[in-house]
């Protein structure tokens, strides 16, 4: 509620709530809206053309490289990634949205909300112009992220479970628990999809704070710690396109960050003991092939024929 009147004789207190004017019945404690009606007001929706120069919060870029969403003002909007000019808003709500992510077709565009209380995930289909609400949990949704087939989305509750939503029959599974940031402390990329979309990659933090990397099966099931370094600051994880390691950063507080690797398949590492043995071993001579230009060499004679003498 927000700048409270009230009448000349206390029955009545007025105020502000949800950009609307209410009203509030001091003998019966009922609270209600105003209606108001806007004379002169075009009967149908027009075109409002605004014009921004700040607050610019979120920046995603989609996988076809055509278009571009972005956070204004805490409200969603597309537009041309080639051809810039006017965008189109998405959004139009009293609370602002966050965590943009483009479906892998580049036709869809989801992100979160908190309109109804908690944070909820949103998705935006293009061709229609409609809105559709992914989830319903009473906890605090965030940093949605598609899988390579856009039919699952990964997803954080509550900065303790890193959940997966089948988004063709609804239903949502836990597939990892941890401890993850929340805004604004949380990491840029805390989680990663693997390349065929059947590991999820995450970085909760665990004892004495710190966060090491976990591998866990997308349709379910436990958990594999893959790092265990002292690392408190990190930021990003990333998974190679081939799928045969990870990359993360890491660091201390007082010290700068670097980049680690974590190689999913065994590797035998070569030394430079071993590359210095090996100029000095003698090539092996191969099969020598006859060459089909060069004549055949002349055949074996074969025994010579007997004489019978007479």
């Amino acid at each position: 509620m927000l700048w409270p009147s009230i009448s000349a004789d206390g029955k009545l207190v007025v105020f502000e709530r949800d950009f609307a004017i209410w009203t509030l019945n001091t003998e019966n404690g009922q609270a209600q809206p105003v209606a108001i009606r806007q004379r002169g007001a075009p009967a149908s929706p027009s075109v409002e053309r605004q014009r921004f120069t700040d607050r610019l919060q979120e920046l995603a870029l989609s996988p076809d490289g055509k278009k571009v969403a972005f956070v204004v003002h805490g409200e969603v909007f597309a537009a041309s990634a080639a051809d810039g000019g006017e965008a189109t808003r998405l959004t139009t709500t009293v609370t602002a949205e966050t965590d943009l992510a483009w479906t892998p077709d580049s036709r869809r565009l989801v992100y979160a909300s908190a309109r109804d209380g908690a944070r909820h995930l949103y998705s935006y289909t293009f061709a229609t112009g409609q809105e559709a609400r992914l989830t319903n949990g009473t906890q605090n949704d965030a940093q949605p992220r598609f899988s390579p087939d856009g039919k699952l989305l990964a997803f954080e509750r509550d900065a303790k479970e890193l959940r997966v939503l089948d988004l063709a029959s609804k239903q949502e599974r836990v597939v990892g628990t941890g401890r993850f940031g929340r805004p604004p402390l949380n990491a840029e990329r805390s989680f990663v999809w693997s390349p065929d979309g059947r590991w999820l990659a995450f970085a909760p933090a665990g004892a004495r704070g710190f966060t090491n990397v976990e591998v866990v099966p997308a349709a379910g099931g436990a958990a594999r710690s893959v790092s265990f370094l002292a690392n408190t600051n990190s930021n990003s994880l990333s998974w190679s396109p081939d799928g045969k390691y990870l990359l993360f950063d890491t660091g201390q507080r007082t010290e700068d960050a670097q980049i680690a690797r974590i190689d999913l398949q065994l590797r035998t590492p070569r030394f430079r003991e071993d590359q210095f043995r090996d100029l000095f071993k003698e090539p092996v001579p191969g099969p020598i092939s006859p060459d089909k230009n060069q004549n055949p060499p002349p055949s074996r004679p074969g025994p010579l024929p007997r004489h019978r003498c007479q």
